[in-house]
């Protein structure tokens, strides 16, 4: 009921706002598709890269793309540069915007995506015009302070960008590092609702994960463009649990669970393009390789005397390749923008897996364990023919009609198994007078597929294992959405969809033999999702420098689940995500000042054993101040979750299926405190 609460209060907030929302950046009577954003405007919020400008255009927000996305394919994020595409797969839009420099920005174009030459964009599409004339760069510093947690003094990161003859170049060197946990009692009972123990643990996640990033570009003055990304990557994480668990008139002991990942990546991709009889040809080539090795520890000492300790080790090494090349052709023609493609990708996954118990002198022992050691890889082939055009009257239509052929080797008795599966997309853009935008689009696709999940795994602190399945196939999903803009002047905007999905070959968790369980294809599923993005500006209502930006998306999803038949939602899918978030930018000075709330819900779960249901007790509500020129500097304090809301949790345990009353429940709304972050921001 809490969450419900919460939820109805910040829609309710949210869905007031639609009566005064327009937007700033544009004169009375310019249609959506063409208005333009200058520097200027953006001044008062004091930016540093163009990241933090584009993040201040009213209702927008920045789709960076889908990072397991099946190859480099089509566009997926809407935003351009210079009028082009975002190079490369791990180089997304959020890192590429952040190494400009905001002074280098000429002006910002909002688009028509269906009306551009660059098949995959529909809707609203940001293109960021700017120009690298000088050495520059920003930094940033955001240092993170946490009850009885690690201090977090390595968050930040460093962009520079300049030229060097006729490249342009940028670089950064970022560390994305968090320390979070939480800290409380977790209870166990039985389904009468008896005692069985109770465990007092706290948890903790530390990671690290330093990435450098480099950048270069060239337009010669025949009109051909070169462009080359590479990226690397350490990641270093450690999953601590620790705590005391008392069984009810038995022993007790101390448990300590360990999850460590110590890895690295490496990604350099490039694309040359040229004209070439009546058109102009871009080729396109990447390679990544990834490094990830993991070790799972369990260990629980009983406080008795002469007691060893128990558990379980799980290893596991695991290299992931990916190679892709890629040629696209365009061409004018048919009063319209034309353009033939084809990729080949070859995706490679080596696992090794090794699973020991602690014998009875708490010595670890390797035991046989199937399922965790393996080479599973993908051959795949696909071809598009695309075709946009102004159809006038603000009407603007993209055609996308393609197919893959993919070759899948799990190592099956069978050998690789092959696949034809047609793609394509239908999208409308239409301008309509007064300041209005529909966009639609109807699509089809085929998702990428996690090749860790062909194989056998195993949680040794939870006993909840799995068994290998070689006959994995990747879900496609048939999409169509539906998105407005509303512009109305100086007050803001309003950016309602509305998305619906059928999924086929779902992924899910199914029934083997007796017992068993392996992550298998379901037949369907379908998934549904609305919301809106709203921007209100105050300054029309008096309140001169303040706005307001609302983010609130709603969904459900419906499958058969395959041990009940009983109809469900999607394991673990969000179902609620509400924000609101107010900033006040306080006129003839350098001070800002604001704050928020945010609520999210997801689904439960499920298991062929259990069912887990993770919640967070309330909404995060923080605040933040924010000088914009101390010593040249832009200094914002920042803390987070006010109301002192916590981490809930509760699992459902069964003895075998998931039929029936069940045995055992655990729960727990484990503390984390308040988050204090220091951001200090400057340019070079």
């Amino acid at each position: 009921m809490k969450r419900l609460a919460a939820s109805i209060v910040a829609i309710g907030i949210a869905s007031a706002a639609p009566a005064f929302a327009t937007e700033r950046g544009m004169s009375a009577g310019a249609p959506v598709g063409t208005r333009t954003f200058t520097p200027e405007e953006f001044a008062v919020f004091a930016p540093r890269t163009a990241l933090d400008m584009v993040r201040q255009i009213p209702g927008f927000s920045i789709n960076a793309g889908d990072d397991g996305a099946r190859g480099l394919g089509q566009a997926d994020q809407n935003i351009l540069l210079n009028g082009k595409r975002v190079s490369g797969k791990s180089n997304d839009a959020v890192t590429t915007l952040s190494r400009i420099e905001a002074s280098s920005v000429v002006r910002i174009e909002m688009l028509e995506g269906a009306s551009l030459d660059i098949p995959g964009l529909s809707g609203e599409v940001a293109n960021i015009v700017y120009k690298v004339d000088n050495f520059g760069g920003t930094f940033e510093w955001r240092p993170q302070f946490r009850e009885r947690l690690e201090d977090n003094w390595f968050a930040g990161e460093v962009a520079l960008s300049g030229k060097l003859g006729s490249f342009d170049w940028s670089a950064s060197l970022a560390n994305d590092a968090f320390r979070r946990g939480n800290f409380g009692l977790e209870i166990v009972e039985d389904f009468a609702g008896n005692l069985l123990l109770t465990r007092d643990e706290l948890s903790s996640f530390y990671g690290d994960r330093p990435r450098l990033t480099l950048g270069a570009t060239r337009s010669a003055a025949n009109g051909n463009i070169f462009n080359i990304n590479a990226a690397g990557e350490l990641y270093f994480f450690d999953r601590i649990e620790t705590g005391f668990e008392q069984i009810v008139d038995a022993a007790n002991g101390d448990r300590r669970s360990v999850r460590t990942q110590d890895q690295w990546s490496v990604e350099i991709g490039g694309d040359y393009e040229f004209a070439l009889g009546p058109g102009r040809l871009k080729l396109i080539s990447l390679y990544g390789f990834e490094r990830e090795p993991s070790i799972n520890d369990f260990i629980y000492l009983a406080r008795v005397s002469d007691a060893v300790e128990e558990g379980r080790r799980f290893e596991q090494d695991r290299d992931v390749t990916e190679i892709i090349g890629r040629a696209e052709y365009g061409w004018s023609g048919g009063g319209g923008d034309w353009q033939a493609s084809i990729e080949g990708a070859y995706n490679k996954l080596d696992s090794e897996g090794r699973l020991l118990v602690r014998d009875m002198f708490g010595m670890l022992q390797p035991i046989a364990f199937e399922g965790a050691t393996a080479t599973i890889d993908e051959k795949r082939a696909e071809g598009f023919l695309s075709y946009s055009r102004d159809l006038g009257g603000g009407l603007a239509l993209q055609a996308n009609l393609g197919g893959e052929f993919s070759q899948i080797d799990a190592g099956a008795a069978d050998g690789a198994r092959s696949f034809w599966r047609p793609k394509g997309s239908l999208a409308l853009d239409w301008a309509t007078s007064g300041n209005l935008t529909l966009s639609a689009r109807f699509e089809r696709t085929v998702d990428q597929l996690d090749f860790g999940q062909f194989l056998a795994s195993v949680d040794v602190t939870d006993d909840l294992d799995r068994d290998q399945n070689k006959a994995l196939v990747p879900p496609q999903r048939w999409t169509a959405e539906l998105e407005a803009v509303k512009a109305l002047g100086g007050y803001g905007s309003l950016r309602p969809f509305i998305r619906m999905s059928l999924i086929e070959d779902v992924i899910d968790s199914i029934p083997v033999g007796i017992d068993g369980e392996v992550l298998g294809n379901v037949d369907t599923a379908r998934i549904w999702s609305m919301g809106s993005n709203v921007t209100l500006l105050l300054d029309p209502l008096g309140w001169t420098g303040a706005r307001l930006d609302f983010e609130l998306a709603f969904s459900g999803s419906s499958i058969k689940d395959p041990l009940t038949g009983a109809t469900r939602e999607l394991s673990g899918r969000e179902l609620i995500d509400v924000e609101a978030d107010l900033r006040h930018d306080v006129p003839d000075s350098d001070i800002a000042w604001g704050g928020g709330i945010s609520f999210r819900d997801t689904a439960e779960e499920v298991r062929l054993g259990n069912i887990d249901d993770r919640y967070d007790t309330g909404p995060d509500i923080y605040a933040f101040a924010e000088h914009k020129d101390v010593a040249g500097l832009t200094v914002r304090l920042r803390v987070d979750n006010l109301l002192d809301r916590r981490d809930g949790f509760e699992r459902l345990l069964w003895d075998g299926r998931r039929i029936g009353p069940y045995d055992i429940r655990e729960f727990r709304e484990r503390r984390f405190g308040r988050t204090i972050e220091l951001s200090v921001r400057g340019t070079l």
